[in-house]
């Protein structure tokens, strides 16, 4: 199993710096780790003050590339307050222009309470509607929300379409999950249905049409001499 955990310390905030040492909070501070080699991040948690923390850049970037959605990362820190703590990544501030991560949201987490993320569908199976019908799978929903403790957090929500025919969905509340796992999202939406192609509706269209008798003209022609005459409309009397 891949190991996430990544180097955190402490941002020195203006505060607490000693003489001659720089702050590394605010915009100039800011600016300075990411030249030192940081990405200035923040880790907070809803009942506790948030910590100001720098991570390595090619640490990070390169776990980020390998991440699932909802990772859970382990910090390793000399900081007390900060290491062996767990935490997701809830923000991710770019600059899209230049390709580089400029700042980065970590919410610590508590063995014991539990939290909603967003896990990935994974589709499993064939589906007869796409093998012998002429279907096709549409995914509907990639990620659906889930409430659980972090030690339950799922890589992936697998959605079973072994059953599906075509013109079946799945819907939230279809869903089998992990123990320990609840759905908090709409159990109403649908995750994934089977749907005829348009190729198929038009190849069946195009059938229909071949296997209609053509008119026949002098069949129309007849009918046209047969249809009755427009009454002349009256004249009034003078």
């Amino acid at each position: 199993m891949e190991n996430f955990t990544i180097e955190v310390a402490e941002r020195l905030e203006a505060s607490a710096v000693a003489s001659g040492v720089l702050s590394e909070t605010g915009k100039g501070g800011s600016k300075r780790c990411r030249r030192e080699g940081f990405i200035p991040a923040i880790a907070y948690h809803r009942a506790e003050k948030a910590i100001p923390v720098k991570v390595p850049y090619k640490e990070f970037t390169l776990l980020a590339k390998k991440a699932r959605r909802s990772q859970v990362f382990t910090f390793k820190s000399e900081s007390a307050s900060l290491n062996g703590k767990v935490a997701i990544v809830k923000d991710i501030q770019q600059d899209y222009v230049k390709g580089r991560v400029l700042h980065v949201d970590f919410l610590t987490l508590k063995d014991d309470e539990a939290i909603r993320v967003e896990i990935p569908v994974k589709v499993v199976g064939d589906s007869p509607g796409v093998k012998n019908q002429g279907g096709i799978l549409a995914i509907v929903t990639h990620e659906v929300g889930v409430l659980c403790l972090p030690k339950n957090i799922p890589s992936a929500i697998e959605v079973d379409i072994s059953s599906l025919n075509l013109g079946q969905s799945v819907h939230g509340s279809d869903l089998k999950l992990p123990e320990g796992v609840e759905l908090d999202d709409d159990v109403e939406e649908t995750i994934v249905s089977i749907v005829a192609s348009r190729a198929g509706d038009e190849s069946a269209a195009a059938a229909t049409d071949a296997a209609a008798p053509a008119a026949d003209p002098k069949a129309a022609a007849a009918a046209g001499k047969a249809a009755p005459a427009k009454a002349p409309a009256a004249k009034s009397g003078k």
